[in-house]
């Protein structure tokens, strides 16, 4: 921070509806202005006219009621600016920003409602003697509806657990408020306790001592966008997050990508601009791609899902991916040819052989491509009719992802995946894209694991012309992360001077 940062210090009684909306209007200002830092202090009805004589008292000032707002400016915090009530920082706004914010009652005491529901999770979670020892993991994006479905599967994922379990903190933008709020009454019935569940303030909140930050937010493409401007718009958003990571977070962090949006890029852009976590603890989960296609496509030639691998996914996911579905594997229970004896009758008899299990791929039963077209239209259809199809997979791929990660079983090398990570070369993937394709955990000398291509997995079945041309197309995107990081940290000088 330099010596320029100003923080805004609003405090007041949680039973204030000025004070909620204002703390309301706050929130939502640090999210579309880089520069706004704020701070909210509570206090119960019976502490505030105790604390607000001392405040009065200590720096000089006249005020009688909540709100009361300062700023604090400098690194230290030393120097502070009175700004006054609700009315002085309504004048405020419209002066510096030129923003009006009105709610009607019916407004102000639902989100009076949320703010103190909030609040009291908050103060619960923090009375916890063992929150310590949790591991700690924060969903951004937790309004998306896989979330739900997730926080009840990460809660029950033992590999996850420490001495007292879970802590899953959750954010998304204020809107979304009322979706977390379920998701956290839901999460209460799942055994694990009311205290495994919080909803954050805000992202930094969540950095702190975390373990897993899971990254489920996207920005789409808008109406008559250019590929540029959405782009642009989503290295924005990942550079705030990065600059946040830097900031707050711990080196052990792992970050998982997984969302409709572009992800192999988000951690392309992360790679290139997070200096407090390795590179090999950001990854793009992609599993979920196949294990969409994998159920039916099985279905139609008859076969149940026992004993088949989910299709490995190459690709920038976001931009252009391909399910290998030729390269699924099939585990067959096989029999040795029979031989036979003779018995004293001259008969011919059987001879019983053992059982033996060999690893098949699907390409011999799946020539046919008539049940992979069906099978598309009718994933298409499914989900514009329920609108959670994907959500299943998603939630799949992210907790197996972290079982593997997290197992404590010595074979983890056995296990192959597929995973957005930095290629190595392998594939003929320039080295450092992030790009999906076939990877397996291989385990250091200092105990730490990493992804790794798993090179003995055969090129994807479809012609190399396009297979190059997917990677030329992620090339050319990669290049634009350096050309709006410079621009970024020009604008940063320029308006520096």
């Amino acid at each position: 921070m330099s010596a320029s940062v100003c923080t805004t210090v609003i405090a007041g009684v949680l039973e204030d509806h000025n004070f909620n909306h204002i703390c309301f209007v706050a929130e939502s200002l640090s999210n579309i202005i880089p520069n706004f830092y704020y701070k909210i202090i509570y206090k119960s009805s019976k502490e505030w006219k105790s604390w607000l004589k001392k405040m009065c008292t200590l720096y000089g000032w006249s005020h009688t009621k909540s709100p009361l707002i300062w700023q604090e400016i400098g690194i230290t915090h030393s120097n502070i600016n009175y700004v006054g009530s609700s009315y002085q920082f309504w004048e405020f706004l419209q002066q510096y920003y030129d923003i009006k914010s009105q709610l009607t009652r019916e407004d102000l005491e639902a989100l009076q409602a949320d703010l103190l529901f909030a609040h009291d999770i908050k103060e619960e979670i923090s009375k916890s003697p063992d929150v310590q020892e949790r591991r700690r993991i924060t969903i951004v994006g937790a309004g998306r509806s896989v979330c739900a479905e997730l926080v009840c599967q990460l809660l029950m994922t033992k590999e996850l657990w420490l001495t007292h379990g879970i802590l899953i903190g959750l954010y998304d933008e204020p809107g979304c408020f009322f979706k977390i709020k379920k998701i956290y009454k839901d999460a209460g019935g799942v055994g694990a306790g009311l205290n495994s569940v919080m909803i954050l303030n805000n992202v930094p909140e969540g950095l702190k001592d975390c373990h897993i930050l899971i990254y489920l937010d996207s920005l789409l493409r808008e109406e008559y966008e250019g590929t540029d401007d959405l782009l642009q718009r989503n290295y924005k958003d990942i550079e705030k997050l990065s600059m946040q990571i830097n900031e707050y977070a711990p080196s052990y962090m792992k970050v998982l990508f997984c969302s409709m949006g572009i992800t192999c890029f988000y951690a392309n852009i992360m790679h290139e601009l997070v200096t407090k976590v390795p590179s090999t603890n950001i990854v793009a989960v992609s599993s979920h791609y196949g294990l969409e296609l994998i159920y039916p496509l099985v279905n139609s030639v008859g076969f149940t899902l026992q004993n088949f691998g989910c299709p490995p996914v190459w690709g920038y996911l976001g931009i252009n991916q391909f399910v290998d579905v030729d390269h699924m594997i099939q585990k067959v229970h096989t029999y040795p040819a029979t031989r036979t004896q003779i018995s004293q009758k001259n008969v011919l008899l059987p001879i019983q052989t053992q059982e033996h299990s060999e690893l098949r791929w699907f390409f011999y039963m799946s020539h046919n491509k008539k049940p992979y077209v069906d099978n598309l239209k009718r994933k298409a259809l499914t989900q514009y009719l329920v609108g959670r199809s994907e959500d299943f997979p998603k939630c799949k791929a992210i907790c197996d992802l972290l079982k593997l990660w997290y197992s404590k079983k010595e074979n983890i090398e056995d296990e192959i995946i597929s995973l957005g990570i930095a290629s190595d070369g392998s594939f003929g993937i320039p080295k450092g894209l992030v790009f999906s394709q076939p990877v397996y955990l291989k385990v250091l000398a200092d105990d730490s694991r990493v992804w790794i291509p798993f090179t003995d997995f055969p090129m994807p079945n479809m012609p190399f012309s396009i297979f190059q041309n997917f990677i030329d197309t992620a090339t050319i995107i990669k290049e634009q992360i350096i050309k709006l990081k410079e621009n970024s940290e020009f604008k940063e000088k320029f308006s520096a001077t």
